[in-house]
C-alpha cells in the first residue's frame, strides 16, 4: 500500500512541476520547450505514428514497386452470343484472390516494401467505342488469362497500349487549369462503411419470370452516347484483402444488430499497453477504495438473449447483407471515375449525370450505397479561391487514375467478389449497345497469317500483327467446266391413270 501512495505522489509531483514550469514560461515557443523536455514528445509519437508508419511504407512500396514490376494492360472481348450471368466474373475475382501471399516477415514488410499485388479492372469509352479492360502485372498474366478462359472459353484477349497517356501522350503531360481539356472526376466510396453491402446482381433478377434486368445496361448506354473528342473512365484498383482485416469488425456489427454479445478482441501492441495500465489502476483504486466499483456487480446481468424475433425487416436484412458479404473473399478497392472532354464539347449531361445515375442503381438505402467522395470530387467548391482548388483536385484525380495509384485520394473501401462482379461484368445477349468491343464468332484456331482488324477508336491502342499473307499458289491444273448434260424428257405418250 505505501508503495502505491509513494508512486502516486511522486507522479503527482512530477506532473505539479511541469505545470508549474509551463506557467512561468515567458512565451509560448518557450512553453512547448518545456512540454516537449518533459515527454511531451511520447504523445506527438503517437500522434504521429500511424501517419509515419503509412509514409514510409509507400516510399518502400514504391522503391519495390519500380525496381521489380512490370505493367501490361488486357483488352477483354466475349462473344456476341453471351449467355453467361455475373456469376461467371464472381468466379474470376474469386480466382484472382489467390494472388493474395502469405503473411510478410519484417524485414519484407518495413525494408524490402514488399506488400500484396493488385489489379485494376477497367471500362473506358473513347469517342463512344467501350472497352473492358484489365491491368495487371506481367507476372499474373497467366492467372488473369486463365480466370477468364475458364468461364469465357470463346473469349479473346489482347495486350494494349495503356490509354490513359492519349494517342500522341497528349494526356501524359496534362495539367489543369488547361485550355483545351476539362475533366470531372472523383472516387466512390461507401455510405456506410465496409461492412454493409450494396445492391447485388441477384437482385435484378425478378422472383418468378427470372428475367435478368442487367444494370450494366445503362452503363453501356451512357457511355454508348459520347462523341468524338470525349472519354469516359471507369476504374477499379483491387487487392486481395486478408480475412482477419475485415471480417472480425463486419461480425461484431451483426451481432451488435442482433442484441448480441460481442467478446472484444484484443488489439495493436499500444491499445495492449493501455488496456493494461488501466486494469492495473482500477484494481489499485478498488484496494485502496472499499466503495469503489461496489455497483458494478449489482449492474451486471446475464447476457441478454437474440433479438432476432423482433428485428425489424430492415435491420434482419442488414444482419443477413453483413454476414453474406463476410461469407465471401474480400478486396480492398479504389473506385474512380473520370470524365475527360474538350472544352468545347464538355458536356456534363451527356458524360456526367448518366454515369452517376447508372452509379446510384448499385445502391441500397437500409444497406449501403456509392457516394462521392467528399474531397476528391471535381465539384461543389464555393467561396475562397475555387479555380485553384478545382485544378488541383482535377490534376489529383487525373495522375490518380493514370498511376492507378492505392495511396492517392479516399481511404478506399472493401467489396467482396459478388459486389464487384455487380460493379464490373460483360454485358449478355439482351445488352444491346452496339459500340462495346465483343467477338463477332467463336474462338478457333486461326491461320497464323490472319490480319486483325478492330473496329473503333480504340484499334489506334491495338497491336497489330505486320505479318503478311502467304501469295497464292501458282500453276495449279485447272479443269475445264463442261457442259452439263441435258435431262432426259417424258415420253409425251405415256398412258394416265
Amino acid at each position: 500500500m505505501n508503495i502505491f501512495f509513494s508512486w502516486f505522489y511522486s507522479i503527482y509531483n512530477f506532473l505539479y512541476s511541469v505545470w508549474e514550469a509551463l506557467m512561468a514560461a515567458p512565451n509560448p515557443f518557450w512553453a512547448g520547450v518545456i512540454f516537449m523536455a518533459n515527454g511531451g514528445w511520447i504523445f506527438v509519437v503517437i500522434i504521429l505514428w500511424d501517419a509515419f508508419k503509412n509514409i514510409w511504407h509507400e516510399w518502400r512500396w514504391e522503391v519495390y514497386h519500380l525496381k521489380t514490376r512490370r505493367f501490361i494492360l488486357l483488352a477483354i472481348d466475349v462473344p456476341r452470343d453471351n449467355e453467361q450471368s455475373p456469376k461467371a466474373v464472381e468466379h474470376i475475382f474469386t480466382h484472382l484472390h489467390g494472388a493474395l501471399p502469405g503473411s510478410n516477415t519484417i524485414w519484407h514488410n518495413w525494408w524490402v516494401g514488399r506488400t500484396v499485388d493488385y489489379f485494376s479492372v477497367e471500362i473506358v469509352s473513347i469517342d463512344g467505342y467501350v472497352q473492358f479492360l484489365v491491368y495487371t502485372m506481367e507476372d499474373y498474366r497467366d492467372l488473369v488469362e486463365s480466370a477468364f478462359y475458364a468461364q469465357y472459353p470463346d473469349a479473346e484477349i489482347t495486350q494494349v497500349e495503356d490509354y490513359v497517356d492519349g494517342i500522341d501522350n497528349e494526356l501524359k503531360e496534362l495539367t489543369f487549369p488547361s485550355d483545351e481539356y476539362n475533366l470531372f472526376g472523383t472516387e466512390f466510396v461507401l455510405g456506410r462503411g465496409n461492412h454493409y453491402p450494396i445492391r447485388l446482381y441477384s437482385e435484378f433478377e425478378h422472383a418468378l419470370s427470372q428475367e435478368f434486368k442487367d444494370p450494366m445496361a445503362s452503363l453501356l448506354e451512357s457511355m454508348n452516347k459520347i462523341g468524338p473528342g470525349e472519354q469516359i473512365w471507369l476504374q477499379l484498383v483491387i487487392t486481395p484483402e486478408y480475412n482477419r482485416n475485415w471480417l472480425p469488425q463486419a461480425n461484431a456489427e451483426a451481432m451488435k444488430i442482433a442484441g448480441k454479445a460481442v467478446v472484444a478482441k484484443a488489439g495493436g501492441l499500444m491499445d495492449q499497453a493501455l488496456g493494461g495500465l488501466l486494469k492495473w489502476i482500477d484494481a489499485a483504486c478498488v484496494a485502496v477504495f472499499p466503495f469503489y466499483g461496489s455497483g458494478d456487480e449489482e449492474a451486471k446481468k446475464e447476457d441478454m438473449p437474440s433479438l432476432m424475433l423482433h428485428l425489424t425487416p430492415t435491420e434482419r436484412s442488414q444482419v443477413e447483407g453483413i454476414q453474406l458479404k463476410a461469407g465471401k473473399p474480400g478486396f480492398w478497392c479504389k473506385f474512380r471515375f473520370v470524365y475527360l472532354a474538350k472544352k468545347k464539347i464538355f458536356s456534363r449531361a451527356r458524360g456526367v449525370s448518366p454515369m452517376l445515375g447508372s452509379i446510384k442503381q448499385l445502391g441500397s438505402l437500409n444497406l449501403n450505397t456509392l457516394d462521392l467522395h467528399k474531397y476528391t470530387k471535381t465539384s461543389g467548391l464555393y467561396y475562397l479561391f475555387t479555380e485553384q482548388r478545382m485544378a488541383r483536385r482535377q490534376n489529383n484525380i487525373l495522375r490518380a487514375f493514370q498511376g492507378r495509384s492505392r495511396s492517392k485520394g479516399s481511404n478506399g473501401i472493401i467489396l467482396n467478389t459478388e459486389e464487384l462482379a455487380t460493379i464490373y461484368h460483360f454485358p449478355n445477349i439482351t445488352v444491346k449497345a452496339p459500340l462495346v468491343a465483343r467477338t463477332q464468332a467463336k474462338r478457333a484456331s486461326a491461320p497464323p497469317a490472319l490480319p486483325l482488324e478492330i473496329p473503333g477508336a480504340l484499334a489506334r491502342f491495338k497491336q497489330r500483327s505486320e505479318a503478311s499473307r502467304a501469295p497464292a499458289p501458282v500453276e495449279l491444273p485447272v479443269t475445264e467446266s463442261q457442259p452439263s448434260p441435258e435431262p432426259e424428257r417424258v415420253p409425251e405418250n405415256l398412258p394416265f391413270v
